[in-house]
């Protein structure tokens, strides 16, 4: 018998055991984790009706793994399930504060949903990363990783997504589709393990906390090309009719590759009398048809289905395949993309490119000796895309990189530098001093340039994460729009890739960006008393370091949201440093900041803007005051600068 003074002591300690337990996660098994394919016919509609019976999961990890307690203030689950064409998540979060500043998945509320493939586990190279969220109060979603890649391109137009937020009750409903011709080589039927994340982001009043469905502090970052999630078995149903899910086995081939199409048909029972289809329509074929009859057994037949061997040419193959019932309805439709390279012609212009290296031109004309590099790098990166690209990646680069191959090649047999069209935006690339490595860059060249004329230079630094592409491509579009009103001076353009999408632009990386200025100065005809400097977020660190590091090369700078710092991890210089170094007092700065800016604090420019007044430094400040990072345009005002302050020079020469 228990005396009584010991009781209340027993309590407190089951209560702590059972407490202990209770908070506890332990991660389950992909046994424990399943996802059943649907029943019914799921509407996008922001209304939860539809998913009655289906399990709902929490999201209620931290990035280190402990429990995070349901409150008002964020409770988070998810529902998930899937049919033969499409992969659906709803998710209910109740927030008593929702907030949705621009790129809310990442700065306000939101969400990451992560696709993996889990050969090697929780954690893979292979995933797909979409972003989910309002952005002025538009749902709005984007892939923002695929395999490491930061904003591949990928077209999300055929995801269907609804956001449905209720402010007096403090919840919002999330409900998206995403259709699996998107999320290749993700096919249920196939293969029955797959491993999901979900990151759920919720700010309140500048404070920005996390609930995961599976631990990975490393859900949105260009350090890791790697990411985690948990292993879900998918139950595919007993279906009332055979069901088709069809998958090609690469999106780019040698025209002597083997092509191959993988069909997973699910039935009740068995078939026969069936027909494989398909058509293909390209630069060397027209309208190509082949089939095939199959048979197949009841449950899950995987079956492929090799298309016929052809001499194809070098560019780019619809492919429709269709499979046809013993009664000849057409059950089954699916179209696919392909690109194929033809490996005669591809050595064709690899020894055009040969001949012209060991001519008379290339030894006695510097600029169309460095403008070979330009041709040189695609043939690197072709090669690289075919030997080592997933089999499932877009197509868009190589077909790119192929047509640009031919045009530069037909400019080098007319003696000819090989440069893109002026008006037009390329890449071109500088041979690394550091490395010997190809470096590339985006250029564009207006339309007017005369090479006997000095023409100013606008050096472009793009942020964190992604390339330079992209952003050249907008920024020559407010450049060329700005020229045509008489807004801004004649300038060329170049955005360095620098090496590193999130170096900031510091060692090597910084050290690109001034090889890239001196390629072009060798390339064209540079006013080299007016270069400026530009650059956002990250970028815009950069452009305060370059240009207090090299004070005599640029005329100004022009920053835009920008750090003054750069992550202590990378042990880089600090700005308010380096300007209280300075002896460059020629310089000339021009800074907008958004007041709301929740990844760059408007903080950092208030505290650079008044080292510049101290140093006597020239400069113009914009603090915009209801603008976050991004979601302001103040070209105008920046343009007018510039133009002053390059006219200022040339009267001066006159």
């Amino acid at each position: 018998m228990y005396k009584s003074g010991k009781i209340p002591l027993l309590i407190a300690i089951i209560f702590l055991i059972s407490l202990m337990l209770a908070s506890a996660r332990s991660y389950p098994q992909s046994e424990d984790l399943k996802i059943f394919q649907s029943d019914r016919r799921i509407q996008i509609d922001g209304e939860l009706d539809d998913w009655e019976g289906i399990g709902e999961f929490p999201i209620d990890l931290t990035t280190t793994g402990d429990k995070i307690q349901p409150s008002k203030d964020m409770t988070i689950t998810a529902k998930f399930t899937y049919d033969t064409k499409n992969f659906y998540a709803a998710v209910k979060a109740v927030d008593d504060t929702l907030e949705f500043p621009n790129r809310s998945w990442r700065y306000g509320d939101g969400f990451f949903l992560t696709f993996l493939d889990p050969s090697q586990g929780n954690e893979s190279e292979s995933f797909y990363s979409f972003g989910v969220s309002l952005v002025e109060k538009k749902p709005t979603k984007q892939i923002i990783y695929k395999d490491g890649i930061g904003f591949p391109g990928i077209d999300v137009r055929d995801v269907d997504l609804a956001i449905v937020p209720d402010e007096k009750k403090g919840v919002i409903i999330y409900e998206l589709s995403i259709p699996f011709k998107i999320l290749v080589p993700f096919r249920p039927f196939m293969k029955n393990r797959w491993a999901i994340n979900l990151i759920y982001a919720d700010r309140d009043m500048g404070e920005r906390k996390l609930a995961q469905l599976y631990p990975d502090p490393r859900y949105d970052t260009e350090i890791s090309n790697k990411r985690k999630g948990a292993i879900f078995q998918f139950e595919n149903h007993v279906p009332e009719k055979p069901e088709v899910q069809m998958l090609i086995d690469s999106f780019h081939y040698y025209h002597d590759s083997d092509k191959t199409v993988t069909l997973a048909v699910h039935s009740p029972e068995d078939k026969s009398g069936w027909l494989f289809r398909s058509f293909l329509l390209g630069p060397g074929a027209r309208n190509v048809q082949q089939k095939q009859e199959f048979a197949f057994k009841k449950g899950m037949n995987i079956l492929h289905f090799q298309l016929e061997e052809q001499e194809l040419e070098t560019g780019t193959y619809d492919l429709s395949v269709g499979v046809i019932d013993e009664e000849g309805s057409l059950r089954f439709k699916e179209d696919n993309r392909f690109f194929v390279i033809n490996r005669t012609e591809l050595e064709e212009y690899k020894a055009k490119f040969e001949e012209a290296i060991k001519g008379d031109l290339y030894a006695e004309d510097e600029k169309f000796r460095n403008s070979m590099t330009n041709l040189e790098v695609r043939f690197d990166w072709i090669q690289e895309y075919m030997e080592k690209a997933p089999p499932h990646i877009g197509i868009a680069a190589i077909e790119e990189w192929m047509d640009e191959v031919k045009i530069l090649i037909e400019g080098v047999e007319e003696r000819k530098p090989a440069f893109f069209p002026l008006g037009s935006v390329g890449r071109y690339a500088h041979l690394s001093e550091i490395d010997g490595t190809l470096q590339p860059y985006s250029i564009y060249v207006p339309k007017d340039y005369d090479e006997e004329v000095p023409t100013a230079l606008f050096v472009v630094l793009h942020g964190s994460g992604v390339d330079e592409v992209n952003y050249a491509l907008n920024m020559a579009q407010i450049i060329s729009q700005a020229r045509m009103k008489l807004q801004t001076p004649k300038m060329i353009m170049i955005a360095p890739q620098a090496r590193g999408f999130s170096d900031w632009y510091l060692g090597n990386s910084g050290q690109d960006v001034i090889e890239c200025i001196n390629h072009v100065k060798s390339l064209y005809n540079i006013d080299q008393k007016n270069i400026i400097i530009h650059g956002f977020s990250m970028g815009g660190y950069g452009a305060w370091r370059l240009s207090l590091l090299y004070p005599d090369l640029f005329k100004a700078a022009v920053i835009l949201s920008g750090a003054i710092s750069p992550p202590p991890h990378l042990k880089g210089e600090d700005v308010i440093d380096l300007i209280d170094k300075t002896t460059g007092k020629k310089l000339n700065y021009f800074i907008v900041h958004g007041a709301k800016d929740n990844a760059v604090p408007v903080e950092s420019s208030r505290k650079a803007v008044q080292k510049l007044k101290e140093k006597g430094i020239p400069h113009e400040y914009i603090e915009v005051k209801d603008a976050y990072h991004t979601g302001y345009n103040k070209w105008l005002e920046i343009f007018r600068w510039l133009k002053n302050l390059i006219n200022q020079y040339k009267r001066i020469i006159r």
